[in-house]
Parts: C-alpha cells; sequence; structure tokens
C-alpha cells in the first residue's frame, strides 16, 4: 500500500521511472509514509542504517560498487543535519546521491511545531541543488511538483555527477494513512544528447516548432527540418525568423476557441527553442489543451524548461545538431497547410483610430530592411505581434524577466552599435520609468522613439466599461502620472513632433523611415476608448472560421430557435 500523499505518490513512481532501486532508509516518523511505500514494491532494494551520518558514507559506498545514482531518505527535526558531513564527500567525490528528506508542511516552519526546523538551508558544497516540493492540494501543485522531482533525478547526472537534495513536506495527519494500492501515472521527463537525435521517429507526427526571441541564430537548419516533416514553425516578432514554412498565429489564436485550437491546430510533438515568446495566447492554447501531445525542448545548456506542462524530452545540443541528424519523415502534409489556412487571411487593412495598433498597421510594411524595433512590455508587444512584418527587421524586447523597466536603455545601448533605423515602440508608463536614459550622451540620430501617450498602462483596461475604468485608473493603471515628453526630449536633443490626431500621424508617420539630423520622438496622444477600439476592430475583422463552418453554425442557431 502506498501513502495517499500525492507528493510521496510522485517521488516514488518516478523512482521507479528513472530506474533508481537502490535505497538507503533511516528510521523515523515523518518519512515513514515514503518507506511504507517502497519496502512493499519489490523494485527497490532496501537497506536500513540508523545513524544519517553513516547511512551517506553507505550509500557512497554502494555507489562505488555499481556506479549507479543512489537514493535515500531520513525523517525531518535534525535528521537533514546529520548528512551533512556524507553529502560534503559525495559533493566533492562527483557521487549522485539523491538525499530525500522530509520535512513537514511549510506552514510549520520556524513556529516552534515539532520538528519544524528549515530542511533546505544546506551549505553550498554538500548539495548540487536543493529542491523542495509542493504540498500537493490542486492541479497546480501536481504539475510542479512531477517536474521539480524529475529535474532532481535528472540533476544527479547532468554533464558531472553530483549530490541532490529533494525535499518532500508533509502533514502529520496523513502519515498513518495508507490507502493505494497502485501508483498514479506520471509525466517523466529525460534529458538526451545529441548522439541520441539520428533515433528520433517523427513518422505521422504534426509537428509545430515554436520558436521563442532569437539573439542571432539563422534558420537554414531548421527550415529543412520543416521541409522534410512538413513542420510548422510559430513564430512572432521576437523569433526574427520568417520563411515559407513559418506561420504567425497570435492573432488566429487571440480569437480561436480552445475546442477548435484541439481539433485543428494541435501538435502531436511540440519542439521549443530559443527565450520567451511572450505570447499570451500561444501559451494558453498549448497549457490548457485536452490533447496529449509531447513537448520536446532543444537547448544546449540542458535546461528543464516545462512552460506548457507537457515536456517530456530535452535534448541537450546546439539547434543544428537536432534538426540536421533526425531521421525519417513526417507523413502528415495536412499540418503545415492547415495553419496557413488560417493565417495567411489576415485583415489588419481596417479602419483604425489614432492608437498604438495604428502605428504597427502603417509601419509594419514600411520599415526599412536591417531596422531595429523594441517593444516595451506589456501592451507594445501584444499589438505589434498581431500584424506581419514584411521587410527583414529584427525584433527585441526584455522578456527575460518581463518587467516594464530598461526597455529603452536596452534599446539605446543596441542603436549605438549600429548605424541602422532602431525604432522603440512604448507606452507612456514604461517611459516613465526609463525616462533618463533620453539623456545618455552617445545616442545616435538614428534613434525614432514611439511614445504611446494613452494615459497609463492600457494592458489593465480591454474590456472594461468606464466604471471600471475609473477604478483601475486609480492606482491599478497609475494614470494622470505623465503628460508629455516634449520637454525632456528637446531638452536632451531630440527632434520632438506630437501626434494629437490620426490626420497628425498619417502626416508625419513617413519622417520615421528617414535619415534625420538628430534622433526622433513622437508622442502619440490617444486614450484607452481609442485603444480599445482598435484592438477590438482587428479581432472582429479576423473571425478565423471558414465559410462552411460559418453557414453551419448559423444553421444550427435557426435549428435551436425552431426547437
Amino acid at each position: 500500500m502506498y501513502s495517499q500523499a500525492k507528493n510521496v505518490q510522485i517521488v516514488t513512481a518516478l523512482l521507479k521511472e528513472h530506474g533508481i532501486n537502490q535505497m538507503v532508509v533511516s528510521p523515523g516518523g515523518t518519512n515513514a509514509p515514503f518507506v511504507k511505500g517502497i519496502q512493499d514494491d519489490p523494485f527497490f532494494t532496501l537497506y536500513s542504517v540508523v545513524d544519517e551520518r553513516s547511512a551517506l558514507y553507505f550509500a557512497i559506498g554502494i555507489y562505488l560498487a555499481t556506479g549507479k545514482p543512489v537514493a535515500m531518505c531520513c525523517t525531518s527535526a535534525q535528521a537533514t543535519r546529520n548528512y551533512v558531513p556524507g553529502l560534503t564527500e559525495a559533493f566533492y567525490k562527483h557521487v549522485p546521491i539523491l538525499a530525500i528528506t522530509f520535512s513537514k508542511h511549510p506552514q510549520y516552519t520556524g513556529q516552534d511545531y515539532m520538528q519544524a526546523p528549515n530542511q533546505t538551508s544546506l551549505p553550498v558544497d554538500s548539495v548540487r541543488k536543493s529542491f523542495s516540493l509542493p504540498y500537493v492540494s490542486n492541479e497546480h501543485d501536481r504539475l510542479h511538483c512531477e517536474r521539480l522531482v524529475n529535474e532532481a533525478i535528472l540533476e544527479l547526472t547532468h554533464i558531472v555527477p553530483a549530490p541532490v537534495q529533494l525535499n518532500v513536506p508533509m502533514l502529520d495527519n496523513e502519515l498513518g494513512l495508507y490507502t493505494e494500492d497502485s501508483l498514479p501515472s506520471i509525466k517523466v521527463i529525460k534529458r538526451f544528447s545529441k548522439n541520441d537525435v539520428s533515433a528520433v521517429n517523427l513518422d505521422g507526427k504534426k509537428v509545430l516548432i515554436v520558436v521563442g526571441e532569437n539573439c542571432g541564430y539563422d534558420d537554414n537548419a531548421i527550415k529543412l527540418f520543416a521541409q522534410k516533416n512538413n513542420a510548422a514553425i510559430y513564430v512572432n516578432q521576437l523569433s526574427n525568423m520568417r520563411n515559407v514554412y513559418t506561420v504567425e498565429g497570435n492573432l488566429i489564436l487571440s480569437r480561436m476557441s480552445q475546442e477548435d485550437f484541439d481539433k485543428n491546430l494541435c501538435p502531436d510533438i511540440l519542439i521549443t527553442i530559443g527565450g520567451q515568446t511572450g505570447d499570451y495566447p500561444l501559451y494558453h492554447k498549448l497549457a490548457e489543451t485536452k490533447c496529449e501531445y509531447e513537448h520536446w525542448r532543444i537547448s544546449a545548456g540542458g535546461e528543464i524548461v516545462d512552460t506548457y506542462d507537457h515536456l517530456t524530452k530535452v535534448f541537450e545540443c546546439a539547434q543544428d545538431d537536432f534538426f540536421n541528424n533526425v531521421n525519417g519523415t513526417c507523413a502528415n502534409n495536412g499540418y503545415l497547410m492547415t495553419w496557413k489556412s488560417y493565417t495567411d487571411n489576415y485583415n489588419t487593412s481596417i479602419d483604425l483610430p489614432l492608437s498604438n495598433a495604428l502605428a504597427a498597421q502603417q509601419l509594419c510594411d514600411n520599415i526599412p530592411e536591417n531596422s531595429y524595433v523594441n517593444f516595451a512590455i506589456l501592451n507594445s508587444l501584444r499589438v505589434w505581434n498581431l500584424f506581419h512584418l514584411k521587410n527583414r527587421v529584427k525584433c527585441f524586447c526584455n522578456v527575460g524577466a518581463f518587467g516594464i523597466d530598461g526597455g529603452m536603455s536596452t534599446f539605446f545601448g543596441q542603436s549605438v552599435v549600429t548605424d541602422e533605423l532602431c525604432y522603440m515602440v512604448i507606452g507612456d508608463l514604461a517611459f516613465l520609468y526609463d525616462m533618463n536614459s533620453l539623456s545618455i550622451r552617445h545616442i545616435k540620430n538614428n534613434v525614432r522613439i514611439i511614445l504611446v501617450n494613452n494615459n497609463g498602462g492600457m494592458e489593465f483596461k480591454y474590456g472594461c466599461d468606464a466604471q471600471k475604468k475609473n477604478s483601475i485608473d486609480r492606482y491599478i493603471a497609475a494614470a494622470n502620472h505623465f503628460s508629455n515628453a516634449d520637454g525632456w526630449a528637446m531638452s536632451n536633443g531630440f527632434k520632438y513632433i506630437p501626434v494629437k490626431t490620426k490626420e497628425d500621424f498619417l502626416a508625419n508617420v513617413n519622417i520615421l523611415n528617414k535619415s534625420s539630423d538628430a534622433p526622433i520622438l513622437m508622442e502619440i496622444f490617444t486614450d484607452d476608448e481609442k485603444e480599445n477600439i482598435a484592438y477590438t476592430s482587428i479581432m472582429r475583422a479576423n473571425d478565423y472560421r471558414t465559410f462552411a463552418d460559418k453557414v453551419a453554425n448559423r444553421l444550427k442557431s435557426k435549428l435551436k430557435k425552431i426547437i
């Protein structure tokens, strides 16, 4: 019988999936639910060593004889501290020992509760990493727990073997509850090298490659892979990749229901490369799908990045090593064409009010090739991802930590080392955060700042009625902090262009694409109502459904009314 504690079940199941069966056990109460399960499971070979200090050295001896990772477990209180001498020896000897420690629920740490000291404060040279599991009480906890246990086990032998701590919190009222006859089905994550790539088989699979922030690699190998495997390459502005196999799906996914995504576009294999996408519609569709797909991550560092809770394989190799060495061809010829049938028919040539969207609409086709475009978090990135940049331009955004500050400073650093035109699209709050950077003395005449002054954080106000908007403006969106940038911009040598009407903008927009004897700051004065109208208009103009779907839905509606 196994414990009813979900985190204990997950640890036990993943030890089995990863083939770790040698277990050194020290007695105790808090670890009893785990020990009860493994002692009754014939997969495990258990050794009982009472003194935890001796137990760790005993485990080192097992590894030296077998060459395989060893697991061990102890109870709460000071038992974990007794592991430290042996863990230190294992650390410097490069021995992969998984020290499974048990603690009371975090609620009790430092609260004068019995046996509840901090169990994860081990010396830096005793374990490579320390993982502390959540107490599993909902689906998010379960997914988090599965990922952490996989990551802890994989870390044992990553590059150079080393000991790792895995701490498991328990509630005392669960210590004697053994209710499960079997272990749950668990997602297993495994790490592979470039030598394993040739064994990959994609025959018959729908393959979607998602390209996150791309700071410099080319697409030759990916294009050949997509051609051979009929794969779709999902990109947005930050992917800096456009070819015949790419699909810019942000707009269509913003409109599409989860049910229709699952039916028509969900892949069998998702391959991710690069950094963050900053793409919320994509995230929600892949994370919330009911489809069973595999996520493969290609990363030279072999990091466990399980963005969509479907990660099963990490290929620790260069991207070209993966894409050039996969054998076989994908028989699913229709998957790329299905994506294209949705994404090749966008309609963004519609009448828009003065807004960030209007700026994107008018500039996307006209920004010169080889220019640089930077976006602020988050509204500017969100809006510009709805449009196609037809010329080869390089796009960037501070999506590493995904914070509002530093966007212009990053942009200026980029602009001083190139003679190409450099554009910054930024809202008033993000500008206010980083406005000191306008005084950097190295700023060149290739700088073009498009400041969208919509009086506060527009991101918080989409779809709000007047009453709710007024409430949000007070503190959440921080309205009325910033009036205009003219004095500061001109005092720092910028050519300042104020835009207060759509006609003003259309009359001046081409100035941004021409050479200038000074850096340019164009300030667009708009408001949340115009921004909301513009965004909503684009959504409504891009109904993803086919004509047949629309007719079928109309018939269904009529039938419902008749019934």
